[in-house]
């Protein structure tokens, strides 16, 4: 766990998506978040004592690129070659709460609970003090340099894939967490790239609601939870902004949706 601290930031963009909008100052409190993603050894051990089950099949990748429910994928068969350093994917939010829930069984007697970030959270420590477009700089074609993206690599297995970046990051599905060792002000790694991450926020098309204190939205009925961060797969570097936002069913689990978690500190 990486020690956050506290302060204030602007959320959001006035550039870019409707749904980034208004750009809103947040206040954060300290807390801790997990340097990378949860990986496959991680999530393993909850599978090996729990056998939890997902309860929707995971969209997984199909040889030609496009995306389709597959049955008999999970998080040990998610249609590439992962190892226990990789993220771990076709994980559902309601999969990931129920690891975190299984996590805080192990924790000693008062200690901080473990959790989901709060989408308010989450790009605070992203952009960990930065005001640029990418928490690298403002160029999208120096992602390969920083994280795993849509890049040449995954251009040539998949043409039709044309938001693909012209650099090479090495990867055209998972990399190894900390594979590129570029840390974010804050210490955080992957922060961006790679796999997407859960939240816990249901998903509300705009900020105007949004709490100023880092709170998550939990709006009831929720048909849909956030996550964060860009990924692998058929998107260009315009998702692997700060600021982008994107939404899924909460029971639903995808091939390049992961998460990290998160601690409250004093």
């Amino acid at each position: 766990m990486v020690a956050v601290p506290k302060g204030t930031f602007k959320i959001g963009s006035t550039e870019f998506n409707e749904d980034e909008q208004p750009v809103k100052d947040i206040s954060i409190n300290a807390f801790a978040v997990s340097r990378f993603e949860i990986t496959v050894a991680e999530y393993k051990q909850f599978i090996d004592e729990m056998n939890f089950k997902e309860s929707s099949p995971c969209l997984t990748m199909g040889e030609d690129g496009s995306w389709f429910f597959n049955q008999e994928a999970a998080w040990n068969n998610v249609g590439f070659e992962q190892d226990d350093n990789h993220p771990v994917v076709c994980v559902s939010w309601t999969g990931a709460k129920a690891y975190i829930k299984w996590l805080n069984t192990k924790l000693k007697d008062g200690a901080p609970k473990f959790r989901l970030l709060t989408e308010s959270e989450w790009e605070y420590a992203a952009k960990a003090g930065s005001h640029t477009t990418f928490w690298w700089g403002s160029n999208e074609q120096d992602f390969c340099k920083y994280t795993n993206g849509a890049d040449a690599a995954a251009y040539a297995i998949y043409p039709q894939w044309k938001l693909a970046g012209e650099c090479n990051d090495g990867f055209v599905y998972t990399a190894p967490v900390g594979h590129f060792n570029k840390p974010n002000a804050f210490g955080l790694q992957d922060m961006i790239g790679n796999v997407w991450e859960w939240v816990e926020d249901c998903y509300v098309d705009n900020f105007k609601a949004l709490a100023n204190n880092g709170e998550a939205q939990t709006s009831e009925p929720c048909e849909k939870r956030v996550f964060r961060g860009g990924a692998w797969g058929d998107y260009g570097s315009f998702y692997l902004r700060s600021t982008y936002r994107g939404a899924w069913a909460g029971d639903g689990a995808f091939a390049n949706i992961g998460f990290r978690i998160a601690q409250d500190r004093p």
